[in-house]
């Protein structure tokens, strides 16, 4: 220690040595920093659970569109206050507006007509517009995950008119409506078993004020 005191300048000098000084520590700075690192993972946690979430949502949203052009086909039972001979013009009349033809009639009274199924355009709009809503927010949320792709996650757009086209495409088919007209029991009015599409059963029942009976009870 004497030695070291001896050699040095200072110390012959009088003059006082420097000490070196440790920088203080900023507690408050570390602590937010901790913070801003637990709130960016806590963003992108939630960002990519939004977009599984989004994904999810979307293949579900594809196979609704997919299933709007497949055949839903039924078999009804309908009743009518109308006589039999009544129900039979309205019913001849009601298939000639719907451009169906006569194809066949077996033994036991059931008729067969054949049609060009019509499309709803304002089904196919609504399918293209749901498409493209769910196609829209997938697109923000990718444009919210990688903001360097730009508007290109917005091109998915593009894609929703297909929707539409795909269901009037599948819809505007040739269908059949299979029927037997006969008369209620006790004689009150007329029943009508038809099968066939669900929109096409809907619009018969409707045009014709048909009501929908349980054919277990028959």
């Amino acid at each position: 220690m004497s030695y070291f005191l001896a050699n040095s300048p200072s110390f012959w000098s009088g003059e006082r040595a420097s000490i070196a000084v440790a920088p203080l520590v900023n507690f408050g700075s570390l602590a937010q920093a901790r913070a801003a690192v637990a709130t960016s993972f806590s963003l992108q946690g939630e960002t990519i659970s939004t977009l599984l979430l989004t994904v999810l949502l979307a293949i579900g949203l594809f196979f609704f569109l997919r299933a709007s052009g497949k055949d839903r086909l039924e078999a009804r039972l309908y009743s009518s206050s109308r006589s039999l001979e009544e129900m039979g013009s309205l019913l001849c009349e009601h298939l000639e507006g719907r451009a169906y033809r006569l194809q066949s009639a077996d033994a036991e009274g059931i008729a067969t007509f054949v049609g060009q199924a019509q499309p709803s355009v304002g089904l196919a709009v609504f399918l293209t517009g749901l498409a493209g809503a769910g196609l829209a927010c997938l697109a923000l949320v990718l444009q919210v995950l990688e903001p360097g792709w730009g508007v290109w996650p917005w091109t998915l757009l593009l894609v929703s008119p297909w929707a539409g086209w795909y269901y009037w495409r599948r819809n505007h088919r040739p269908q059949q409506l299979r029927l037997r007209l006969q008369e209620a029991d006790p004689p009150l009015g007329s029943l009508l078993w038809v099968e066939g599409q669900r929109e096409e059963l809907e619009v018969l029942a409707t045009t014709l004020g048909l009501q929908e009976r349980d054919p277990g009870r028959e």
